[in-house]
């Protein structure tokens, strides 16, 4: 049997759970292996809430490091949901749009949880749900984002964030990055490892033989020679440079207001972005409910989806399941593609 997807529940407060559940009833998800790596009670409320055709079973991580997992399918049509029972969290901790701080210190033992699970190679990638970085913090473990603690938790050298939708893909080289400080932030080294992570990634789980990557200018019309800014000539050509040196199919930098009209044309399959909203706002213009994040460089997969707790609508039903749909479905052809 192929390894399970290793699903992490996020903040028990926000709405993890509730967009896990409705993903996995998805009919394109029918045939995904999948466990949840949480809380029991949290998923058996939001099952129940929802009204969902599932059955939450709890599951040991000693069972999972021995292979020994339910069947994803009980009589009449129910899934199974199994759980691997990080957590026991009380009703103070898991209720919904209540943030506390046993919740934020749970999200994390998910979060550690499934990276050592997947080092280990008893499940296939992790999608992660969505955390909140404050509450995270304020359990005792400060942290700046997911990208940044999977690559402690799993010893990666580099690693990068990638937004891709259906018509876009963009891979930042700066990511929270106050913008007053992102020129000072960028160097050639970066920019370059970028591209090459990018395409790394492109040819290895997208089948791209030679991925076709555009380079975004910093400044506008790309510094316009000169008269706008000086870190495309000094900085950011010379990377470019550097990276076809080593293989990658790359060129730019190209101003920013016309660069992602013709990545979306098909021009490009991907987009380097100096800078969090210089990519981020197109992407989510065009994949505000569907769009993944990827972290590239990991020696594990690891997608999730492109929102965040949203506590103002959680446990009412409300949430959105495109984005984690499209979240495990495109961990699960990753980790049928590119083979460890």
């Amino acid at each position: 049997m192929s390894l399970p997807l290793g699903i992490t529940l996020g903040d028990p407060a926000g709405v993890g759970a509730e967009v896990i559940v409705k993903a996995l009833a998805h009919p394109r998800l029918r045939r995904v292996p999948a466990v949840v790596i949480g809380d029991v009670a949290t998923m058996r409320e939001t099952a129940k809430r929802l009204r969902a055709r599932c059955e939450v079973v709890a599951l040991s991580e000693a069972d999972l490091l021995a292979g020994r997992l339910p069947s994803r399918s009980r009589s009449k049509g129910r899934r199974v949901l199994p759980v691997v029972a990080v957590s026991e969290l009380g009703p103070t901790a898991r209720r919904p749009g209540k943030p506390s701080i046993g919740g934020g210190r749970a999200a994390y033992r998910y979060i550690e949880t499934a990276a050592r699970l997947a080092m280990a190679k008893r499940i296939a990638g992790i999608v992660t749900a969505p955390i909140s970085k404050a509450w995270v913090t304020r359990a005792g473990f400060p942290i700046s984002g997911h990208t940044e603690l999977l690559k402690e938790l799993t010893g990666a050298r580099d690693v990068r964030m990638m937004l891709a939708g259906s018509r876009l893909r963009v891979v930042l080289v700066t990511m929270h990055v106050a913008l007053a400080k992102v020129a000072a932030a960028l160097n050639t080294r970066d920019i370059a490892r970028t591209i090459g992570i990018a395409a790394a990634h492109l040819r290895r789980y997208h089948r791209l033989a030679r991925p076709r990557i555009a380079v975004a200018g910093l400044n506008p019309h790309a510094g316009e020679g000169g008269l706008f800014g000086r870190e495309e000539g000094r900085i950011i050509v010379p990377a470019i440079e550097r990276a076809r040196r080593a293989g990658a199919t790359a060129s730019g930098p190209y101003p920013a207001d016309s660069l992602f009209f013709q990545a979306v044309d098909g021009k490009f399959d991907a987009v380097i972005a100096m800078y969090h909203d210089q990519g981020l706002i197109p992407l989510k213009l065009l994949h505000f409910h569907d769009a993944v994040n990827v972290t590239l460089g990991l020696p594990i997969i690891r997608t999730s989806p492109d929102h965040g707790t949203a506590y103002d609508i959680a446990g009412k039903g409300k949430a959105d399941a495109g984005s984690m749909i499209e979240a495990i479905a495109l961990a699960y052809d990753m980790s049928r593609t590119g083979r460890f």
